[in-house]
């Protein structure tokens, strides 16, 4: 899977759902758009884990700041 950005993958889960769901895809290319689609939550996820870890280390930095 290329680089990109949160924005990107969300928006391509979106386009995803939207094939899915109007196109009717047939099971070949269900299949496809699916494993992309758990490739996709999966760097979502990840991304949102290491964005949370760093925003509480962060914080707990400006506290500490705070308290001398």
């Amino acid at each position: 899977m290329k680089q990109q950005s949160y924005a990107e993958a969300i928006s391509r889960l979106t386009d995803i759902v939207e094939t899915i769901e109007h196109d009717s895809p047939d099971v070949d290319r269900l299949m496809q758009l699916t494993d992309e689609a758990v490739q996709l939550i999966a760097y979502c996820r990840e991304t949102l884990k290491v964005t949370d870890k760093r925003i509480e280390e962060l914080l707990a930095q400006l506290n500490q700041e705070e308290q001398q």
